[in-house]
């Protein structure tokens, strides 16, 4: 339609009423441009999904039920990851404030939260097992390319705890002193008996420096992995080199063992040459399991618990979020890993086995004093022991225990473990070769085998540590919670000292009576103004903190350009070969279409 004005008037001097083009169907209409919006509401849930990390494609699943349908959303999963960016740029140059406003009020709430930062040129779980640390870098979980550094330990329920976190810049020895030096004063100057980690040599060297009564070893999994990769042929023309290789590296009890079964392999199998066998030598003072068996590792030979925490960040936060993003993600983690504890901590108390296997009073004891998830683990060497002989080598002192033979599935080696018993003077001593207490904390079916044939009652309870105790552990966590206001933990001291006032009452008294109780009140509660609510949304920020600006992106350490699944070598062999293959057939498809 073409119109003209004339006269102060509007006139039509052409019209077309033929389309020039054929209509759409109905249902496209919702690609039009002229159709494609987001309601209010819509953009609401986006940011609510958004600031809980919830990916593109899900977002669409839950927009599109909404809807009615699919067919019926007028906009594509690209203009929803549109509206994200639009979101997440709004904290871009402000990233590293908003963190740290985040971590001030975090302090404002928890006195006993910690945070610390480094600007370049460009406890309560921690106080009970923070004994044994896993610490890894391997993972990236912001867009700044920053390692993401995860401090991880074992709790008294034999489950993952999450001590700390840091981003850090590099990967340099200055860098992991600073770190390092960062972490023991947010636990109180505390430093760990032991730690595991990567084989980082700027990290070893860092933990030599700053963590000097630690005892430090590398993940056993990552290089035994990188053994097989780095050896397959050599493992699959050597009947059984495998076997003799598990046997050797995890099974052997003495050092001098070790050393003399691993220089036989390897003269019996011809690997003199090998220069990663000859690797493994040098440095199996830092992986070999024999060399830290009287070390306390708890279940623990591997990075296994830094990596799955890992993989739960990885579920929601990517390369692309920003560190603001992180946090909110990290609180929730370790909300996740709180409650599951508390549910832990609630079952065990409301809940026991439902009946006994043996009927032992070991069993009994064990099944009153430890939690659900470590008494398991007690079960499954006590029903080891009716698979175990033994031998009494001097009257009440030592013995010789070992596998029988008459079993579907036996071990590679055959070994006697020699159990050592000191019941004289009052003392209740047990050890056995293997070190599974010093090592892991509780009795090796070894020692459980002498208790059940000499009949012993009970288990000393030295020999059942404050980490699975549960009256030791719930003490913890009182004294933990009082510690976070002085009037609080003044109060527990004095019912702690009531309490074992009350104790030694009732202990030695010979009356049949009940004995006579007393009790203190609770200090009246004050108010803290410094909770309020109002108060913390902001705080002035001191002059370092004003200044600092989002990080620079970091050029990555020997990885990938986008993050990628690692592989074995198994697998990469594999795929090379399929993608062979293919070429190969294209290629002869190629051929025979040329010739037609």
């Amino acid at each position: 339609m073409v119109v003209k004005e004339e006269n102060g008037k509007w006139r039509i001097i052409r019209l077309e009423l033929d389309h020039n083009h054929p209509l759409h169907p109905g249902n496209r209409e919702q690609l039009f441009s002229g159709h494609k919006y987001m309601t209010e509401m819509e953009k609401a849930i986006i940011r609510t999904l958004n600031d809980n990390n919830i990916p593109t494609r899900q977002m669409i699943s839950i927009l599109s039920y909404l809807r009615g349908g699919v067919t019926t959303l007028p906009y594509k999963k690209k203009d929803v990851a549109n509206f994200r960016t639009k979101l997440n740029r709004v904290i871009t140059g402000s990233d590293m404030k908003e963190a740290l406003n985040y971590f001030t009020k975090k302090k404002t709430k928890d006195p006993s939260f910690f945070y610390k930062f480094d600007v370049d040129e460009h406890l309560r779980y921690y106080a009970q097992y923070g004994d044994c640390v896993s610490f890894d870098t391997t993972y990236m979980t912001n867009r700044y390319n920053l390692p993401f550094a995860p401090f991880v330990g074992v709790t008294g329920h034999g489950h993952t705890c999450l001590f700390g976190c840091a981003f850090i810049c590099d990967e340099t020895i200055e860098t992991f002193k600073w770190l390092f030096e960062a972490f023991i004063e947010s636990m109180g100057g505390k430093h760990p008996a032991t730690i595991i980690t990567d084989q980082d040599a700027a990290m070893k060297s860092a933990i030599q420096q700053i963590l000097t009564g630690t005892k430090h070893r590398n993940c056993l999994f990552h290089i035994k992995t990188k053994c097989y990769n780095k050896n397959l042929k050599c493992f699959a023309s050597n009947e059984g080199l495998p076997e003799e290789f598990e046997d050797i590296v995890g099974n052997s009890l003495r050092v001098q063992e070790f050393e003399n079964l691993w220089t036989k392999m390897i003269a019996d199998y011809k690997l003199e040459a090998n220069k990663y066998f000859n690797k493994m030598w040098e440095m199996r003072e830092r992986f070999i399991p024999v060399y830290f068996k009287d070390d306390f590792f708890p279940f623990l030979q591997t990075t296994a618990r830094s990596e799955s925490t890992n993989a739960r960040f990885k579920n929601n936060v990517g390369p692309t979020y920003s560190i603001t993003s992180f946090l909110n993600e990290y609180e929730r983690i370790v909300d996740a890993i709180n409650i599951a504890k508390n549910r832990e901590d609630n079952t065990n108390t409301q809940k026991t086995p439902k009946q006994m296997e043996f009927g032992y009073n070991i069993e009994l004891q064990a099944m009153e004093m430890y939690n659900r998830n470590i008494f398991s683990k007690f079960m499954n060497e006590l029903r080891a022991t009716p698979r175990l002989s033994y031998k009494e080598l001097e009257p009440q002192g030592h013995y010789e225990v070992w596998e029988k033979k008459n079993q579907v599935h036996s071990r590679h080696r055959t070994r006697k473990y020699i159990v050592v018993t000191d019941l004289t003077g009052g003392r209740d001593d047990y050890s056995c070769i293997c070190s599974k207490f010093s090592k892991d904390g509780i009795l090796c079916s070894h020692i459980l085998k002498i208790m059940v044939e000499t009949e012993v009652p009970k288990i000393p309870e030295k020999y059942i540590i404050e980490r699975f105790n549960i009256l030791s552990r719930e003490a913890a966590q009182l004294t933990s919670k009082g510690a976070k206001k002085d009037d609080a933990m003044q109060y527990l001291l004095e019912e702690f000292k009531r309490i074992e006032k009350n104790l030694e009452n009732i202990l030695s008294s010979t009356n049949t009576e009940p004995t006579e109780i007393t009790a203190t009140a609770p200090p009246p509660a004050q108010e803290n103004e410094n909770t309020n609510e109002s108060q913390l949304e902001y705080r002035q920020p001191s002059e370092d903190e004003s200044n600092i600006q989002d990080p620079l992106t970091i050029k990555k350490k020997g990885r990938p350009e986008k993050p990628k699944r690692w592989k074995a070598m198994v697998e990469q062999e594999r795929e090379k070969t399929k993608a062979k293959a293919k070429k190969k057939a294209k290629k002869a498809e190629t051929s025979s279409k040329n010739l037609n």
